[in-house]
């Protein structure tokens, strides 16, 4: 045991903590110490960088749903403004319920963003966009993965009241449908589903434009610091050529 603790204490006895480092480097070629250091300066340097762009996107997202959520929730409101109406006898339920498409259908937000109504059955209420699918029935309404969005959202507000759904659906004036993501709510005195929801695409087109300024950023520190580094390699591995001679 004594032995033992005598070999430890010789390990650190000229170097202290810094012995495994000295005793290793002492065993390797210049160039591969060269990679070593070179490699433990960029390595945890890329990996910060590609950590902080993914967060960012995380956050941006979590950001639109929010105000997604917010923008659904105040549309469910004057859905509820209009019941109360009926409740009060002011409207009959008919009155009520025109009066809630019509201001609904008339809602934007963000310039171009519109909110939707559909029933559990699920049949579209009202689609300021396309209203060629109000009063239809949308149980066999897919997206190009086959996904059936409107069951869905049926689906989501039956097990937990209101939720994000993701799927496909063409912008505003286009044919082709992209990836979205919708935030939907029950309404359960009509039962009514409001929903509006937010393309993805946008958000991925600004991801990537931030991981190419960061890789640009990136791809001009290494350039300059790799230069600076092979002309001080070649400097000390010149001198230690010389010195060997």
């Amino acid at each position: 045991m004594s032995s033992q603790q005598d070999q430890g204490a010789g390990f650190f006895s000229y170097h202290g903590i810094w012995a495994p480092g000295v005793r290793l480097f002492r065993k390797l070629r210049f160039t591969t110490k060269a990679a070593i250091i070179s490699i433990a300066f960029m390595l945890p340097m890329l990996l910060l960088v590609g950590w902080q762009l993914l967060d960012s996107a995380e956050s941006a997202m979590r950001t639109r749903k929010d105000a997604t959520r917010q923008h659904v929730e105040i549309a469910h409101g004057v859905i509820a403004w209009a019941h109360a109406q009926e409740l009060d006898g002011k409207l009959s339920r008919e009155q009520a319920q025109r009066m809630a498409r019509t201001a609904v259908g008339k809602l934007r937000y963000d310039g171009v963003e519109y909110f939707w109504i559909n029933d559990m059955a699920p049949r579209m209420v009202m689609h300021p966009i396309k209203p060629e699918l109000d009063g239809q029935d949308l149980s066999q309404s897919k997206d190009p993965n086959g996904f059936a969005l409107f069951n869905a959202f049926v689906e989501k507000i039956r097990k937990d009241g209101k939720g994000f759904v993701a799927y496909q659906w063409p912008r505003p004036g286009k044919e082709q449908p992209v990836d979205k993501v919708s935030y939907v709510q029950g309404f359960e005195p009509w039962g009514w589903v409001v929903g509006s929801g937010i393309y993805v695409d946008d958000l991925r087109a600004v991801f990537l434009n931030q991981l190419a300024l960061g890789g640009g950023i990136v791809l001009i520190a290494l350039t300059v610091a790799g230069y600076l580094f092979l002309s001080f390699y070649r400097v000390m591995d010149g001198g230690l050529k010389e010195t060997r001679r």
